[in-house]
C-alpha cells in the first residue's frame, strides 16, 4: 500500500502564484495574496455516486494514517495535503478526485513554504527530502519561461440555449406555483474549443487580478474564481461565508450606491439569501456549537456584481473534519434549493445537462482534517480540447425569465473575460 512521506520547509514567500505552475496540469488554491501552488501528482484519489465525500474523507484518513509528515512550517496548508473537487450531483458522469501534490509552494501571511511528498519506497526518496533539494526545486519552479499570451477562447451556448433556459426557468415557477419548491437554482452552459497557443496560466493570473477577494483555484481541469466559502476549518473553529442575492454593479459610484440599497432591502432577495443560509446553519448544526449567524445579511462587492452575504461561524463539537462538514453542507439551497430533494430532482429534470464540477465543492484537506472549501461557482472545466463554463441563478416566486436569463450572463462574465484578456 503507498506509504507518503511528507516535508515542509520554509521557504521565500511568493507574490504571483501562476508563474510556478505547470501548464498542462496546474494545482492552484488562492485568495488575496495567499494560498499553494501544487505541482506533480504524488496520488490521486477518485470518487463518485451518492456517497463520494464520504468515500474520498475515508480514503483520505487511511492515506494519513501510514504517512510520515515532517512539517517546520506548522501553518494552514503546509504538511501533507490535498487538493480536491467533487461533482455536484449524485448520479453526474463527472469524476471526484482528490490530489496530492509532488510539490506544494505556499504563502500565508507573509511567510512562504515548501511541501516535498513522495512515495516512501521511492529510491530517491531520500534525496529530493533534503531542505536543499526542496528549495533548488522552488526556484527552478520560479525560474519557469514567461506564460504565453494566451489565445482568447469563445465561448458559445451549450446544452442550454437561451431558449431552453427561459423555459427551464418558467418550469421551476410553475413548480413554485404549485408549492412544491419554493426555490430552485437553474444553471446554463456555454462551450469553446482550446485554441492553439491557449495556456491556463494565463486565465488563472487574470482571474487573481481582478478577484482578490475570490478563491482562484484549479483542481485536474476545473478552475475559477469562487466568492463563496462553503466551510473552513481550523483548530476546531468551523466558518462559512453564504452567497445568494445579485445585482450589477453601478455605473458610477452614486449608482453604484444605490444599487447596493437596493438590494439589501429588497424582499425577493433577502427570501432567496435567507433559504441559503439557513440550509447551511441547519446543515452544520449537527456537528458545530455555538454557531452564529447574522440575521440581516452583508452586501459584498465584487468587481462586477454585489452579493448578499452572510458568514456563519462556530466550534466543532464532534470528531468531524472539514470533509465531514463540505458532506453535511453540500448542496447549500445558494446552488440547490429548497425543499433540497426536490430542487434536486427538479433541477435534473429541467437543465437537461450534467453540471460536473460546477457548484460543488472545491478546496484542500490536511492530514489533521482541517481546510478549507468553496462552492465552485464562478467557474469552468477543460476536458481535452474543449472549456464548459457554467453559472445559474436562484428561482423564487417573483423570478422573471429574462432576468434571471442576464443574471447568468452576468455571472459568467468572470470566466469568458479571463479567457479573453
Amino acid at each position: 500500500m503507498l506509504q507518503l512521506i511528507a516535508r515542509s520547509v520554509p521557504v521565500d514567500p511568493i507574490g504571483d502564484p501562476s508563474r510556478v505552475l505547470d501548464g498542462g496540469d496546474p494545482l492552484l488554491w488562492w485568495r488575496d495574496g495567499a494560498g499553494m501552488a501544487g505541482l506533480g501528482r504524488a496520488a490521486t484519489l477518485t470518487t463518485s455516486g451518492t456517497h463520494r465525500v464520504a468515500q474520498a474523507r475515508r480514503q483520505w484518513r487511511e492515506l494519513v494514517s501510514r504517512a510520515q509528515v515532517h512539517d517546520e512550517v506548522r501553518l494552514p496548508g503546509s504538511g501533507l495535503i490535498a487538493l480536491g473537487s467533487f461533482a455536484f450531483a449524485d448520479n453526474s458522469a463527472a469524476e471526484s478526485i482528490l490530489i496530492v501534490p509532488e510539490l506544494v509552494i505556499g504563502t500565508r501571511d507573509g511567510v512562504g513554504w515548501a511541501t516535498r511528498i513522495v512515495d516512501a519506497a521511492a529510491p530517491d526518496a531520500p534525496a529530493l527530502l533534503t531542505p536543499e533539494r526542496i528549495r533548488a526545486d522552488v526556484r527552478a519552479a520560479a525560474a519557469r519561461p514567461a506564460r504565453a499570451q494566451s489565445s482568447a477562447v469563445t465561448l458559445q451556448p451549450g446544452l442550454q440555449t437561451r431558449e431552453r433556459h427561459l423555459q427551464a426557468v418558467q418550469g421551476a415557477l410553475q413548480g413554485i406555483h404549485a408549492n412544491a419548491l419554493r426555490k430552485v437554482v437553474i444553471a446554463r452552459d456555454v462551450i469553446g474549443e482550446v485554441p492553439a497557443g491557449y495556456d491556463p496560466r494565463t486565465t488563472l493570473a487574470r482571474l487573481i487580478e481582478r478577484y482578490p477577494q475570490c478563491w482562484v483555484f484549479d483542481v485536474d481541469g476545473f478552475f475559477g474564481a469562487s466568492p463563496e466559502t462553503l466551510v473552513e476549518v481550523h483548530a476546531g473553529h468551523a466558518h462559512a461565508r453564504v452567497l445568494a442575492g445579485t445585482r450589477a454593479r453601478g455605473v458610477d459610484p452614486a449608482d453604484d450606491q444605490a444599487v447596493r440599497d437596493r438590494l439589501l432591502t429588497d424582499a425577493k432577495e433577502l427570501a432567496e439569501h435567507a433559504f441559503a443560509r439557513d440550509s447551511v446553519t441547519e446543515a452544520l448544526a449537527a456537528h458545530v456549537r455555538d454557531l452564529h449567524a447574522a440575521r440581516q445579511p452583508f452586501a459584498l462587492q465584487l468587481p462586477n456584481v454585489w452579493h448578499l452575504a452572510t458568514d456563519v461561524d462556530g466550534t466543532l463539537n464532534d470528531e468531524a473534519d472539514v470533509l465531514a462538514l463540505v458532506e453535511a453542507a453540500h448542496p447549500t439551497a445558494a446552488v440547490a434549493g429548497v425543499p433540497r430533494a426536490a430542487a434536486l430532482a427538479a433541477i435534473e429534470q429541467l437543465e437537461v445537462l450534467d453540471r460536473g464540477r460546477f457548484a460543488g465543492p472545491v478546496g484542500w484537506v490536511d492530514a489533521q482534517g482541517d481546510g478549507q472549501w468553496a462552492v465552485g461557482l464562478r467557474s469552468a472545466q477543460r476536458h481535452g480540447d474543449q472549456i464548459t463554463a457554467w453559472a445559474g441563478g436562484g428561482i423564487v416566486a417573483g423570478s422573471v425569465p429574462e432576468r434571471e436569463y442576464d443574471e447568468t450572463s452576468l455571472k459568467l462574465r468572470p470566466i469568458t473575460d479571463a479567457l479573453n484578456g
